[in-house]
């Protein structure tokens, strides 16, 4: 790239930073200017070299920039819109690393002197921050860009080549098939986690270091609390169904364990849910997703991430040996499995409630929880 293009970056944390990172590591021309209300942030990509500029204000970022990116949570992208609105000029091109695609379209509304275009890297993990930031994470990384009629075909070709020269796999879809998707495949995994993990707390089921099916299963359970609470609120038109097909199956489970024969074996309860309820919370996520793909004709397993895989990683693991312990203590397994339902109904109220500031709360609260499995590796 010989033109040099002005960046503008709103929200100066590890996908952002790993952006700009990436483009200026593979030779990219840019001046980049950086927004975020947490201003040391922005001051941690500008000392490493990420950014030139630090603003105070995002009307300041995107003064004469050729590119704004929404790279902050989804519920600010509203008020960052009208922000910036007084200063794009017909042509800006304004795309986003948002996983809720839908969101992108009040952008445009409040933005129609702008080209949008959005995005949304498949790529990151569990940590967050400019600290978190590296030029090579989305390396052979899947980015979907959801482009729709109106979308400017420069503008498209434009974030296309930026995101292939971050190193990135760039193809395009609808926003609200790629927002079914990833109910399925990573908004859904993270709540899983989340309530295994407080599962676990509360009954005081720790995790060794060397356990290493249960530190995969648990990776994402210590995810951004922010984040997670926009995603279920921005996607939960998607998130709701896929989240009521999750408890029905784990109903189901009950179900099915309760009509097998019952067994003397006196299995303790905390032994018996270390080791088997993962595999019934990954067997009903395999199955969630397998209806979702008769229903809709689409195979998701191209979009599925780490976090995914990490969530059912263990339905793959002794499943002989699984099933037969799951038999022989098919009451206590119901028990448990009745156990957890609540928290998946309680997480599914407050999503449908749409009540921010509670949901929030509870998600914080569940990563807090996920902290004091104290053996989990940092």
């Amino acid at each position: 790239m010989t033109e040099r293009l002005n960046i503008a970056l709103l929200g100066a944390g590890q996908l952002g930073g790993s952006f700009i990172l990436a483009l200026r590591e593979n030779g990219a021309n840019l001046f980049a200017t950086a927004y975020d209300p947490a201003a040391a942030h922005s001051e941690t990509l500008k000392a490493n070299g990420t950014v030139d500029v630090v603003c105070t204000t995002p009307e300041e970022a995107v003064k004469n920039a050729d590119m704004v990116l929404f790279a902050a949570p989804l519920s600010s992208y509203r008020a960052l819109a009208t922000a910036i609105a007084p200063a794009i000029t017909n042509g800006t091109i304004v795309t986003d690393l948002g996983s809720v695609k839908g969101s992108m379209t009040a952008v445009a509304q409040l933005l129609q002197q702008a080209h949008i275009v959005p995005a949304h890297p498949i790529a990151g993990s569990e940590k967050s921050g400019p600290a978190a930031a590296r030029g090579d994470l989305f390396q052979r990384k899947l980015c979907i860009l959801t482009p729709d009629e109106t979308t400017d075909t420069q503008a498209f070709q434009a974030v296309e080549a930026l995101w292939s020269l971050a190193g990135a796999d760039v193809i395009a879809m609808p926003h609200e098939v790629h927002d079914q998707i990833y109910a399925y495949v990573s908004h859904l995994p993270h709540y899983i986690a989340f309530v295994a993990a407080s599962y676990f707390h509360a009954h005081g089921i720790t995790v060794a270091a060397d356990e290493m099916m249960l530190q995969q299963f648990l990776r994402i359970s210590r995810s951004n609390p922010r984040m997670w609470t926009d995603i279920a609120l921005e996607n939960r038109a998607a998130l709701l169904p896929a989240l009521g097909t999750y408890i029905a199956l784990l109903d189901h489970f009950v179900s099915e364990l309760r009509a097998g024969e019952a067994s003397d074996a006196k299995a303790d309860s905390k032994s018996l849910a270390k080791a088997l309820l993962p595999r019934v919370l990954a067997s009903c996520l395999i199955s969630s997703v397998s209806l979702y793909e008769q229903q809709s004709a689409t195979n998701l397993r191209p979009f599925g991430a780490g976090g995914m895989r990490d969530i059912v990683a263990p339905a793959a693991i002794t499943p002989e040996a699984d099933t037969e312990a799951m038999s022989h203590n098919a009451v206590a397994m119901a028990e448990i499995i009745e156990a957890i339902i609540p928290d998946f109904r309680a997480l599914e109220s407050l999503i449908g409630a749409e009540d921010s500031p509670a949901l929030y709360a509870h998600i914080s609260q569940m990563v807090d929880d996920a902290h004091g499995l104290t053996e989990l590796k940092n």
